[in-house]
C-alpha cells in the first residue's frame, strides 16, 4: 500500500498533502512569532538581542555544515524501492551525526571568536549552553522529508505540533515563570530540542516497520556528488542571508539588531506555503526526471503549482504589506513599530518567490548554475553592504540592498529554468492569473484598510481582525467575477476527505452488523 502512495500520487493526493505539510509549516513559524512576540516583551531589547543573535548564528551556519544533505532524503528515497529506503536513511543519519558533532564542537570552542565577531560578550557563555543543540536536532533533519515522501503526512503535522508545543513550553516558562532571562531562554531551547530528537528518530523509521528491508547501492561518494551543489548554494546562501544581519550586528548595535531582526523578515505564510508545495513537488520532479518525462509535464506542473500558491501567497502578501504597521505593534509591541517599513521591504521578496526553485532545478540537473546564481547574488550583497556602512550606513539601506540581490537571483534562476524547458518566461508562469489575483488583493485591501480607518477603530487588535473580516468579504467575490476559482483548490481536499469519511462509515457499518 505504502509503494501505491508513492509511485502513484494523482494531483489530489498532491493538493492534499500539500495543505498537511503546510498546516506543519504554519505551526512551525506560529510558534516562532508567538516566542518571539512573548520574548520581546519579558527580556530588555539587549538580552532579547542576544537571543536572537544565537539563533541566528545556529540558522546561517547549519546551512554550511548540513552541507546540502537534507534534500538529499527527497531526491534518494523518492528514485529507489521502498525496501532500500531504510538503508538510505540510515547512511544519511550517520552523514549528520558526524557533521552535528563538528558543528557542536565549533560552536562551543568558537563562542569567543563569534562573540567578537558580532560585538557582543554576552554571546560566549549562551553559545557554550547552546553548543549541544547541533547534535540534538541535525540528525533529525529529514524526518519530515522521510514521511511526506512515503504519505505520512498526517504524521508530519503531529510531529511539529508536538515539538513546537514543547518549544513553546520549555523557551517561555524559562523566562517568564522562573526569570531566567536569555541563559534561561537558550536552556529551554536545548531541552525542547531534545524531546525534537528522541520522536524524530524514532519517526525517521516509521515508514519501514513492516518492509523488508535491503542494502542499497547508494554510497557516500553518490551522495556528496548530488549534494555538492547544494552545499555550495548553503554556503553562498549563507552570506546572503547573513550578511545583512551581521552589518546591522557589527556595526549599528544589539538594540538595531533587535530592531531589525523582527522587521526585516520574510512573511511566515511565505514560507510556510513554499515550503509545503517543495516538500511535495521535489520527489515528484525527481521522479519524473528519473523516468525521462516530457519537458512539457515539467511545465505544467510548475505553472499549476505556482498558480495555486500565488492563490494563496498574494492575498496575504498584500494585506501584511498595508496593514504593516498594526502587524509589528501587535506581534512585538508598539516598541516595533518603527519596523514597518523593514517589513514592507522585505514582503517585496514574496511576490517573485512564489515557489521553491531548488527543487525542478535539482531534479532537471541544474545544480551548478543554482548554485553559481547565488554566488553572484552573495558578492554583490557583501559588496554593497560593505559601501553602505562605509558612506552612508542605515538599517534601510541594508535591507534594500538586500532585498534587490535576492529578487535579482530568483529572476535569474526563473530565466536558466525556463531555457532548460525550452519555454519562455510567459509560458512558464501563469502570468494573467497572477495578474487577475494581485489586482483583486490590492483593490479589496486598500478599500478594507479605508473602511477601518474611516471608522476611527485604534486598537491593534481590532484594526487586524476588522480590516482582515472586510478583505475577505471584498476580495472573494470581486475575485471570482474576474475568473479566479478557489473551489478548485479546496474541492480536491474536501473530496479526499468525505472519501475517507465513507470508507471509514463503512467499515463501522459492516463491523455492527457481523
Amino acid at each position: 500500500m505504502i509503494v501505491d502512495v508513492v509511485t502513484t500520487k494523482s494531483p489530489k493526493n498532491r493538493t492534499v498533502l500539500t495543505f498537511l505539510l503546510a498546516l506543519a509549516n504554519l505551526m512551525s513559524f506560529s510558534v516562532g512569532i508567538i516566542t518571539a512576540a512573548i520574548l520581546s516583551r519579558y527580556m530588555d531589547v539587549v538580552e532579547y538581542g542576544t537571543y536572537r543573535q544565537v539563533i541566528f548564528i545556529y540558522t546561517t551556519l547549519l546551512v554550511v555544515f548540513s552541507m546540502g544533505l537534507p534534500k538529499c532524503y527527497s531526491y534518494f528515497l523518492a528514485r529507489a524501492p521502498i525496501e532500500y529506503g531504510a538503508d538510505i536513511v540510515k547512511l544519511l543519519n550517520k552523514l549528520f551525526f558526524v557533521l552535528s558533532a563538528l558543528f557542536s564542537i565549533f560552536l562551543y570552542l568558537g563562542a569567543d571568536f563569534i562573540s567578537d565577531i558580532m560585538g557582543n560578550e554576552l554571546l560566549v557563555d549562551n553559545l557554550r549552553y547552546f553548543a549541544i543543540t547541533p547534535m540534538l536536532l541535525m540528525p533529525v533533519m529529514g524526518v519530515e522529508s522521510i514521511l511526506v515522501v512515503y504519505g505520512y503526512g498526517a504524521m508530519v503535522l503531529l510531529y511539529v505540533f508536538a515539538g513546537r508545543l514543547m518549544m513553546i513550553v520549555c523557551t517561555v516558562m524559562s523566562v517568564v515563570v522562573f526569570d531566567g532571562g536569555v541563559t534561561g531562554a537558550i536552556c529551554g531551547f536545548v531541552v525542547s530540542s531534545a524531546f525534537s530528537s528522541i520522536a524524530g528518530l524514532w519517526l525517521s523509521y516509521w515508514p519501514f516497520k513492516r518492509v523488508t528491508s535491503y542494502k542499497s547501492n547508494i554510497r557516500i561518494g553518490d551522495i556528496m556528488s548530488y549534494s555538492f551543489p547544494v552545499m555550495m548554494q548553503g554556503i553562498y546562501g549563507f552570506f546572503i542571508g547573513a550578511s545583512s544581519l551581521f552589518f546591522v550586528s557589527r556595526y549599528f548595535g544589539v538594540e538595531e539588531f533587535a530592531l531589525f531582526s523582527n522587521g526585516y523578515k520574510e512573511l511566515p505564510f511565505l514560507s510556510m506555503v513554499i515550503g509545503a508545495t517543495s516538500g511535495v513537488i521535489f520527489p515528484e520532479f525527481s521522479r519524473m526526471s528519473g523516468n525521462g518525462d516530457d519537458k512539457r509535464n515539467f511545465v505544467a506542473l510548475w505553472r499549476t503549482v505556482w498558480y495555486k500558491s500565488s492563490t494563496i501567497i498574494y492575498p496575504l502578501s498584500v494585506f501584511c504589506l498595508i496593514f504593516a504597521g498594526d502587524i509589528m505593534a501587535f506581534i512585538y509591541g508598539e516598541n516595533y513599530r518603527s519596523a514597518a517599513f523593514l517589513f514592507i521591504i522585505v514582503s517585496v521578496i514574496g511576490i517573485v518567490r512564489v515557489v521553491a526553485y531548488s527543487p525542478i532545478m535539482l531534479s532537471l540537473g541544474l545544480g551548478r548554475e543554482f548554485a553559481n546564481t547565488h554566488l553572484v547574488a552573495a558578492i554583490m550583497i557583501l559588496a554593497l553592504d560593505v559601501l553602505c556602512v562605509n558612506f552612508f550606513p542605515n538599517i534601510i539601506a541594508i535591507a534594500m540592498i538586500a532585498t534587490c540581490c535576492t529578487v535579482f537571483c530568483l529572476f535569474v534562476m526563473l530565466i536558466t529554468i525556463a531555457k532548460s524547458l525550452e519555454s519562455s518566461l510567459f509560458k512558464l508562469i501563469p502570468l494573467g492569473a497572477m495578474s487577475k489575483i494581485l489586482f483583486a488583493s490590492i483593490i479589496s485591501c486598500l478599500m478594507a484598510r479605508f473602511l477601518v480607518h474611516i471608522t476611527g477603530i485604534t486598537n491593534v487588535l481590532a484594526v487586524l481582525a476588522i480590516g482582515g473580516v472586510v478583505y475577505a468579504l471584498i476580495y472573494f467575490p470581486f475575485v471570482s467575477r474576474l475568473g479566479v476559482g478557489y473551489i478548485d483548490i479546496i474541492k480536491p481536499m474536501l473530496d479526499i476527505f468525505a472519501n475517507k469519511f465513507k470508507t471509514e462509515s463503512s467499515r463501522q457499518l459492516m463491523e455492527e452488523s457481523k
